[in-house]
């Protein structure tokens, strides 16, 4: 009997330990048809940092999206902040993520709603070890599904997803090949050596809606300058918006 109280309470204090350690996770982003990349979610308590790497991987073989025959520009590694709510009822969740436009470097401000998840207990697979819960969503225009680690009680993700009992490790878009990530790597750690709160002060602090538009407005002439150049009769297929935020909260219909 006492050896047993022993054994639990070990696997308690192995609990606390790990969650009072920080924690790392990598994810692979399959971003579009052509291009892949690696993010990094760190996280600490409460505070969350998200690094996307600068480095992205291109495919543009057999592709005539305008994305792909775009103009080659400087790539910068960008961050998405957040915090962990103290209340699991929260209605929604700040982040702020750094962004480029052209040459011009902003510091924008993104206020997000709990996703409405439905989540299936019955449905499970395991990912890196985890045993993970199936759970599906719609985030700004775009069906998701996700798998949540149960026993990593953090309700972060990848990107601006939150809102799970859990770590999600795998969320994709529905009946799609791209807008995917997954996690290939999870490590406790002493010491990540990450600065959680940095300030951006030489970035321009904008809203979403703000950068958005301008985002929007220069791609919008960029296609048409474009298109211009093509020979008669060439044409190419282009999309608005090719990522996973379709549709924001502030448009109509």
């Amino acid at each position: 009997m006492f050896c047993r109280f022993l054994f639990v309470l070990f696997l308690s204090l192995s609990g606390i330990f790990c969650f009072g350690q920080q924690l790392h996770i990598k994810y692979f982003h399959v971003r579009s048809p052509i291009a892949t990349l690696y993010e990094d979610l760190y996280v600490n308590g409460s505070e969350v940092m998200l690094v996307q790497d600068s480095l992205i991987s291109f495919n543009s073989a057999g592709s005539n999206d305008i994305s792909a025959i775009r103009k080659n520009k400087t790539v910068n590694k960008n961050y998405f902040i957040s915090k962990i709510p103290q209340a699991d009822n929260d209605a929604e969740r700040n982040f702020f993520f750094t962004g480029n436009i052209e040459d011009q470097g902003f510091f924008v401000h993104d206020r997000i709603e709990k996703p409405k998840w439905a989540i299936e207990y019955n449905k499970t697979k395991k990912i890196l070890g985890y045993e993970c819960i199936k759970a599906t969503t719609t985030f700004r225009g775009t069906r998701l599904t996700a798998y949540y680690a149960k026993d990593l009680k953090y309700s972060i993700g990848p990107f601006k997803f939150f809102g799970l009992p859990g770590i999600i490790l795998d969320i994709r878009e529905d009946n799609n090949s791209f807008n995917i990530w997954k996690a290939e790597k999870i490590e406790f750690v002493e010491n990540l050596n990450v600065n959680f709160n940095p300030s951006f002060s030489e970035r321009q602090k904008i809203t979403l809606k703000q950068f958005v538009k301008f985002k929007e407005g220069v791609l919008e002439k960029e296609t048409v300058d474009f298109k211009k150049s093509l020979p008669v009769g060439v044409s190419v297929i282009s999309q608005k918006r090719f990522g996973i935020e379709k549709k924001y909260e502030w448009e109509e219909g």
